[in-house]
């Protein structure tokens, strides 16, 4: 069957200025297509929200009341095209449509604003010979417009996916804060229905919906990892009455809060799906009923009755299989899929600690989440106990000396910073670290040569785990005459770890084996050399 063919006559087009706060109800017969060329508009069509970024064209139908205005105090300028649409009858005569669909949501189109200014100055001219020009740049623009929303279909499904994604994104940062529908569909600039439907298209449930398993997730999370009270989490998490999150947390969880931290804290069926945490469950004196188990970063006998659940990433199958009552992870985004971490809290409860904080807050929150609080503390005294003592057997062999550690690695050195290992070397032990390394947290590559200008008086150096690699590289650095240049070298200060695999994770046990090894190193100055 044929496609009619439209016509479409342009009847108006002028700039506009909008007065900041100015809030102005239009109302037209025609069809109008709006076009920002400065600053940030927003408005309504019949209610519904919406906003036009810079360079964005809305098409909307006739009939349809509409306002428009500046976001804020910025200058805000666009352009009014009004125009009407005709189709050919069967007796050759021309019916104006009063049905033309709007565009859902405003589109992006760079060269719109410009085309549509030399329309508007065209038109305001007055001459007929003008206003035909400005009728022809007006059916190129239009052509732009439609070809962009229509004809190119998967952009704008693109681009919605990309709303979409930052819109949830919105929900999982701002979770705690007062948000509906419509300030949401406002953020996306769309309506209300429109935006509902999508999300839920795009995700499988509709925002607010999703805003609820956020905050209820982040909720449970508080609920197990923290000392905050009933009221204080659902303050926390966004809802303002704790007797209304109560009963919806109990429809979500099946327990009431309380009912909830007394059975997940005593639990004997927790998953360590992050490898740093599974030690802070070992040094709290529990083993995990499942984790995460990669022999070359931590190889530990006491996951020997341990389900396996993955090695450098979890296996959700594997997670889903063992069933566990309580998962202790990262946060989503320190996975190399956050989608799928995701998933764990369909899985189990999950207590989510955020490894940019400090192991010992690690150890402390974990302590909490498995009701091993004075367990924690303990270790924790512990450690500070063998800390002190160390740093006062060594100071006045060390005193205000540098002191740095690195791996040897394919020819290069991974020198550590602040963090990790140097959170032994610079804040448990006191030594004094290289300038060079002030503002380096983790660690940094260095070729032999760079190593060589770094101020460094004892290196405490990883070179690997087999004893003839180790020897062969001994011999030849020896020879080199950029390290011979090392400070650490020449004084003979240079102290061989073997392999950094127990001692390099960011947790409880790997710091109290490289406090006690380093403490050895340096009481008995035991070098390479």
């Amino acid at each position: 069957m044929k496609e009619i063919d439209r016509i479409y006559r342009l009847i108006d087009a002028h700039s506009v200025s909008s007065v900041p706060n100015e809030l102005v109800l239009h109302h037209s017969d025609h069809c109008t297509l709006l076009i920002t060329t400065k600053g940030i508009g927003e408005g309504d069509w019949n209610g519904q929200p919406f906003i036009l970024p810079p360079s964005h064209a809305l098409l909307l139908s006739p009939k349809m009341s509409w306002t428009l205005r500046g976001r804020g105090l910025a200058p805000f300028e666009y352009e009014r095209i009004s125009f009407d649409v005709y189709i050919e009858g069967s007796d050759s005569t021309l019916h104006r449509q009063m049905t033309e669909p709007s565009l859902q949501q405003a589109v992006s189109i760079p060269e719109v604003p410009q085309l549509a200014k030399e329309i508007s100055t065209a038109w305001r001219a007055g001459n007929r010979w003008e206003r035909m020009e400005a009728n022809i740049r007006f059916q190129e623009l239009l052509l732009l417009v439609l070809r962009h929303a229509e004809a190119e279909p998967e952009l704008l499904h693109n681009h919605v996916r990309e709303l979409m994604q930052r819109s949830k994104a919105h929900i999982d940062a701002a979770f705690h804060h007062s948000l509906t529908r419509e300030v949401l569909a406002a953020k996306a600039g769309m309506s209300v229905a429109h935006y509902s439907r999508l999300f839920k298209r795009e995700f499988g449930r509709g925002p607010m919906e999703y805003l609820n398993e956020v905050r209820l997730s982040q909720a449970s999370n508080l609920l197990i990892g923290s000392e905050h009270t009933i009221r204080e989490t659902a303050h926390r998490v966004g809802y303002q009455d704790e007797f209304y999150f109560s009963r919806k947390f109990k429809a979500a969880t099946g327990a009431s809060p309380t009912v909830f931290i007394n059975k997940y804290r005593n639990s004997a069926r927790v998953a360590s799906v992050a490898i740093p945490y599974t030690s802070h469950l070992l040094a709290l004196g529990m083993q995990p009923y499942a984790a995460m188990v990669n022999p070359s970063q931590e190889p530990l006998a006491e996951l020997r009755d341990t389900l396996e659940v993955g090695n450098d990433q979890p296996d959700l199958d594997r997670l889903l299989q063992a069933r566990p009552e309580l998962i202790i992870g990262f946060e989503r985004t320190d996975y190399e899929e956050p989608d799928k971490a995701d998933l764990f809290r369909h899985i189990a409860p999950t207590c989510t600690v955020p490894f940019h904080g400090e192991w010992r807050d690690h150890l402390r929150m974990i302590g909490r989440a498995v009701n091993r609080t004075e367990a924690a503390d303990l270790w924790l005294e512990q450690y500070e106990t063998s800390a002190e003592r160390s740093r006062n057997a060594i100071q006045h062999q060390i005193e205000d000396q540098t002191v740095a550690v690195a791996q040897f690695e394919n020819g290069r050195f991974q020198l550590f910073g602040s963090r990790n290992l140097g959170t032994v070397l610079y804040r448990d032990l006191g030594f004094a670290m290289p300038r060079e390394l002030a503002n380096v947290s983790h660690s940094q590559m260095l070729t032999i040569e760079e190593l060589a200008a770094y101020n460094i008086d004892h290196l405490i150096l990883f070179t690997g785990e087999e004893h003839q690699k180790r020897e062969a590289f001994k011999h030849s650095i020896e020879s080199n005459a950029a390290w011979r240049e090392l400070k650490a070298a020449r004084s003979g200060h240079i102290y061989d770890l073997g392999a950094s695999r127990s001692y390099s994770c960011y947790t409880s046990l790997s710091h109290a084996l490289f406090l006690r090894r380093a403490t050895e190193l340096f009481m008995s100055q035991t070098s390479m050399q």
